[in-house]
């Protein structure tokens, strides 16, 4: 095994921290195998059992120095040159339920989305990745800081919640209204499902209505996190 590049190593340890490929676990053994090769090995460059996400990604960004380079802009979640200190309205009386949704890019991305039309709360349920993942935090670029965000064990009980506060129960999925002539009730909750599968028929059945993207292409569907930005972007 040939000694490796400090950046080459930066972007194995970036692997690790974004859960990127099938074997991101293993770029991490990987990496502590190629780092003590090096003539400038030293013990402390040693991931180990000590991969706590700071510990990984001061590591990360030591590497990029080493090789002259800034730090790649989605390993550096938060608060942004350009963002505001405040939003320009109070946040609107509009909710999204993410359920069961694989990817921590999609969600995170779909924090952002929200932030950016006004949303005012975002929602959790299934498998879908918390907001401490590190690939989340990338996507939502801070936006999981301040946008109010619960956990719920059944989306029902998310579902059920907002029918009691008055909201409308929107899914986003194929097969149903067009967003272009849907009226949007005045606070509604919209729920957005799996990758593959979409949204379960239990949570359809609980529905007041199915919003819809008109496709006119070849492809019957959009990606989710593209499919929310579309649906948010048309509410009047």
């Amino acid at each position: 095994m040939k000694p490796i590049s400090p950046k080459s190593l930066a972007e194995l340890l970036r692997n690790y921290i974004l859960r990127i490929g099938k074997d991101w676990e293993s770029a991490a053994k990987d990496y502590d195998k190629r780092v003590a090769l090096r003539e400038d090995f030293e013990p402390e460059f040693l991931i180990g059992s000590s991969t706590q996400h700071k510990r990984v990604l001061d590591l990360y960004l030591h590497w990029r120095r080493a090789a002259g380079l800034e730090p790649e802009r989605d390993m550096l979640a938060g608060k942004e040159d350009g963002d505001r200190d405040s939003p320009l309205c109070k946040p609107l009386p509009y909710a999204v339920l993410i359920h069961n949704l694989r990817s921590a890019h999609n969600t995170g991305s779909i924090f952002r989305t929200a932030d950016c039309f006004g949303f005012s709360e975002v929602n959790l349920s299934g498998y879908t990745p918390s907001t401490e993942h590190p690939a989340l935090k990338s996507t939502a670029r801070g936006c999981e800081t301040w946008l109010k965000s619960r956990r719920w064990e059944s989306p029902l009980d998310c579902i059920n919640f907002y029918k009691e506060q008055g909201y409308g129960i929107i899914a986003l999925e194929t097969g149903g209204q067009s967003i272009k002539s849907l009226e949007w009730p005045p606070k509604f909750l919209l729920i957005v499902g799996n990758e593959e599968l979409g949204v379960a028929k239990e949570l359809l059945d609980k529905c007041d209505g199915i919003a819809s993207i008109q496709m006119k292409g070849r492809k019957a569907s959009l990606n989710v996190s593209c499919a929310f930005a579309v649906a948010a972007a048309s509410i009047p």
